[in-house]
């Protein structure tokens, strides 16, 4: 009798946490969980950029998009951390269909593009896009490195719609 109520109430327990969770689930957001293969170059990125971080997005649940990277501005390293340099700029993703989702990134990482070593992390904060995101919220947590040419990043978080 003992383990039958300790089953019944594991039973409930377990029913109140599935109910809780789905009632916090916003049926317009989704989760995001992607990884960015991108370069730096010099022909493709929007004017006035002079050079850019062009590359392809790959997730789940059809997350796929090619990425432009432009640089906004980039910290002096700090006195602590002197290989370390924060770096900001905005990131769009721009999906099959034509929609666009447009995020603020920043970053703290020790990345270098001539010895092809080092990694970083930061967030990326949605701002808005076009098509389906069109007024999108949002965040991404990012962790990145550096493979001999291209970056490598790793993007999971939420995009929401704008309520309708």
């Amino acid at each position: 009798m003992k383990s039958l109520r300790i089953a019944a109430f594991a039973i409930a327990s377990a029913c109140a946490v599935v109910g809780t969770s789905m009632a916090n689930a916003s049926p317009r957001c989704e989760q995001i969980d992607a990884t960015i293969y991108d370069k730096v170059v010099t022909e493709g990125c929007p004017p006035p950029a002079q050079a850019c971080v062009i590359g392809t997005a790959r997730g789940k649940h059809g997350f796929d998009a090619k990425t432009v990277f432009v640089l906004g501005s980039r910290a002096d390293p700090p006195s602590t951390s002197p290989g370390y340099r924060a770096v900001s700029g905005t990131i769009t993703y721009t999906f099959k269909d034509g929609a666009t989702l447009t995020a603020l990134e920043t970053s703290i990482g020790n990345v270098n593009t001539t010895t092809g070593l080092g990694h970083a992390g930061g967030t990326q904060e949605f701002t808005g896009g076009t098509g389906r995101y069109e007024g999108a919220t949002g965040f991404t947590y990012l962790s990145q490195h550096f493979e001999t040419d291209h970056f490598v990043t790793r993007i999971q978080g939420e995009a929401c719609r704008a309520k309708s």
